[in-house]
């Protein structure tokens, strides 16, 4: 009995001081296809409208605990925001519905917030978050960033929907080498994760930029590692025809590595949709549906090594990536939908090609692993 009653006290108060314990330990932005940018954003009452002004508020209040950007469902007109830069270390900056509760489903909500690209605006991507400025920002090396996305939609960027940018404003090219070779230019923009998001009419087909202008991919990972990519939709995700390979679902770039890209749905994807390169290794894209995607494959590993560099001046050179895992995926149709694309490849080609001296993989190793893989 005093047992029992132990825990029944316990249980009421932690009823009574839970949620007040977690607004005290989460600052809150409101955002509302309706709100001002002239509000405050710190009630459902007072809402913001872009992303522009949620920054603002965020650097003004200098939070230090985890950050909610609760959005209310509607469609916002939003020119490509490139500058995100607002990250609070050891915490997570998150965007989700205003009614999104952690572990529901889509069920939970009355519908994902949409995030429309206005075309008289510049071309480029919905979000690309970008390292501090400030060199005694903590981050200003990188580090984990932790921004996390859930149920949005996003759609009619001619570049893509989300660009994490490890290497932004940093130096890039090691020239001890000749030809000069990639360096990684910070630790990385590290530890997002992006789940339960739809990607749809990205890329300039859907979004014209003119004649020579294209899209990278629905999410580009640029030295960002150890990230989570599940449960999205990526549809639609095209060029114009010209372009058409140059755009992919996921592009996991530049020293990109233990990245977790699982449960994914790509559909009429026109580039391949999942594509790795150049030094970004122990990645899983796993228990993924492909259907009508890819040119050359479902997967594309390629690096630009000493032959492509000459073919290619001013090209940083690179190296393969290395113990890459392509597994339990369902591989429906090529973008064409004659079936002819091959479940992975390889440019260069060579499972065991690290790229020549100094490049290197691991005794034993090679850059790709695969297994389970299904075509029904």
């Amino acid at each position: 009995m005093r047992w029992g009653a132990g825990i029944a006290a316990a249980l009421v108060v932690g009823a009574m001081v839970g949620p007040v314990a977690r607004a005290a330990d989460v600052f809150t932005v409101y955002m509302s296809a309706t709100g001002s940018d002239a509000a405050s954003g710190l009630s459902p009452s007072a809402p913001v409208r872009s992303l522009v002004r949620v920054q603002e508020v965020l650097r003004a209040a200098k939070p230090s605990t985890d950050v909610e950007i609760r959005i209310k469902q509607g469609t916002y007109e939003a020119p490509p925001m490139q500058d995100w830069r607002f990250y609070v270390p050891g915490h997570t900056v998150s965007f989700m519905p205003i009614d999104y509760t952690y572990g529901e489903g889509q069920g939970g909500i009355a519908g994902r917030p949409i995030f429309r690209n206005v075309p008289s605006e510049p071309s480029g991507f919905w979000l690309q978050p970008r390292l501090p400025l400030d060199h005694a920002d903590p981050l200003y090396e990188g580090g984990t960033t932790g921004l996390r996305f859930y149920y949005l939609q996003v759609e009619q960027y001619s570049a893509g929907g989300m660009s994490f940018f490890g290497d932004s404003e940093r130096d890039v090219t090691d020239e001890t080498y000749n030809p000069p070779m990639r360096q990684r230019g910070s630790k990385g923009m590290n530890g997002n994760t992006v789940f339960g998001m739809v990607f749809t009419h990205l890329g300039s087909k859907w979004a014209p930029c003119g004649a020579t202008c294209y899209g990278w991919g629905a999410i580009v990972l640029t030295n960002s590692s150890d990230n989570r990519i599940a449960n999205n939709h990526f549809t639609n995700i095209e060029n114009h025809g010209a372009y058409a390979g140059h755009i992919h679902g996921l592009y996991v770039t530049h020293f990109s590595s233990n990245n977790t890209m699982s449960g994914n749905d790509f559909t009429y994807i026109n580039g391949d949709p999942v594509k790795i390169r150049d030094r970004s290794n122990l990645n899983t894209v796993e228990a993924n549906t492909f259907v009508r995607t890819g040119r050359a494959g479902f997967y594309r590993d390629e690096f630009c090594d000493m032959t492509c560099v000459r073919a290619n001046p001013g090209l940083e050179r690179q190296c393969a990536s290395y113990h890459n895992r392509f597994a339990n995926n369902h591989l429906i149709s090529d973008y064409d939908g004659d079936n002819s694309s091959e479940a992975w490849t390889l440019s260069p080609t060579g499972l065991t090609n690290a790229g020549g001296a100094p490049c290197t993989i691991p005794t034993g190793d090679q850059r790709l692993h695969t297994a389970g893989n299904t075509t029904t």
